[in-house]
């Protein structure tokens, strides 16, 4: 298996797998200005989302600091953000929090009076960044230099049971060279928690997940208004259990909410909610350059700023194939496991994934509490 992909360096001694240009709205409002400045520059990408306007809280916190991150995600060789100018979430704001370690800047609608200056303006940037980029040329790196990011959709037990001893395969070679590797912590593998605890060391973390592992983080108001504690069905254990075989032996860093950064190479958890969506957006905010999404079948959707890799079991249905990138069948693991490595290195190395090529990339930011 090769141990090197070729990537595009950064200042900040990150290395992209991709080389966008991000067009990122700072507010829903600049949503259509955002798309119309990205349709016009090659090699541009649009940040758009539903969030930024009167938001307060954690929730306006969430939203600027995703923000923030997909800005400075490696994959971007410049961001340009496109504000409103009247919104909570300030171009200001944004433009101080983002490291200084690429092309950036920022336009507003009501500061330019309108929409077609600001779409004018942003094309005129976007696109001299858009001829610096493609000077740019891909160089050759370890796979240390790799932040791939892991998550389950629409998962079966059967799908699992494949699926799972190669996939526990390829992370674990990733972590033998030293990667990053971010495991979405969804609500499938949360019945699990008591058995993802053994891997690790931290004594409050450990107890954090056994909770979640008993329902305690599971939780609803009852007509009394008292909390009532949800539990799982045998069938959510079950399941839970072979996603947790993705991990296998291997030592967990610790557990990362919205937006937390990991702080050196290995493997993590990321607290992530079912939308598939804001999971991968998530993973492009804490810097992934990678993903992986493991599902029954091929799904509709991925990531607009991190390559998506699907993997579904070899299926006597066609439904979905065409999106899938990688098949695992009844062959011995370990040359699958080789096959897989090797498109991974493909796809992070600038091969396009099947979602990529139809075009299916998103962005959003969840809501962890009341927005207005």
């Amino acid at each position: 298996m090769k141990k090197t992909f070729e990537g595009y360096l950064r200042s900040d001694g990150t290395v992209g797998t991709r080389n966008h240009i991000g067009i990122v709205s700072s507010v829903i409002c600049s949503s259509i200005v955002t798309n119309e400045i990205s349709e016009k520059v090659p090699g541009a990408i649009p940040i758009i989302h539903s969030n930024g306007c009167a938001q307060l809280g954690d929730d306006f916190k969430v939203t600027k600091n995703m923000l923030v991150g997909v800005a400075s995600n490696p994959n971007l060789y410049a961001s340009l953000l496109v504000g409103l100018g009247c919104e909570t979430n300030q171009i200001s704001g944004l433009l101080e929090s983002i490291p200084k370690s690429k092309p950036l800047k920022g336009i507003g609608i009501q500061q330019m009076a309108g929409g077609k200056n600001t779409i004018e303006t942003g094309i005129s940037i976007a696109s001299s960044w858009s001829e610096e980029a493609k000077k740019e040329r891909r160089q050759t790196f370890p796979l240390s230099s790799l932040k791939v990011g892991v998550v389950t959709v629409d998962i079966d037990e059967e799908s699992l049971k494949k699926i799972t001893p190669v996939v526990s395969e390829v992370i674990n070679t990733l972590l033998e060279n030293n990667a990053s590797v971010v495991l979405g912590l969804t609500d499938t593998l949360e019945p699990a928690g008591d058995i993802i605890a053994e891997n690790i060391e931290d004594i409050e973390l450990k107890q954090k997940l056994v909770n979640i592992s008993e329902g305690l983080d599971r939780k609803r108001w009852k007509e009394n208004k008292e909390y009532e504690v949800q539990s799982y069905s045998g069938e959510e254990k079950n399941l839970a259990s072979l996603e947790a075989g993705l991990i296998g032996t291997n030592k967990i860093n610790s557990l990362l909410d919205y937006n937390d950064k990991p702080e050196e190479n290995g493997l993590y958890l990321m607290k992530s909610s079912r939308n598939i969506v804001e999971t991968l957006s998530n993973f492009a905010s804490i810097g992934c350059n990678f993903a992986i999404v493991l599902s029954s079948r091929g799904i509709l959707t991925s990531s607009v700023a991190i390559p998506c890799m699907t993997i579904a079991p070899q299926n006597s249905s066609s439904s979905f194939d065409e999106l899938v990138d990688c098949k695992v069948d009844e062959g011995e693991t370990g040359k699958q496991v080789e096959k897989i490595f090797d498109s991974l290195v493909s796809y992070a190395s600038g091969k396009e994934t099947v979602l990529e090529e139809f075009g299916l990339g998103e962005f959003s930011i969840p809501h962890v509490g009341t927005t207005f």
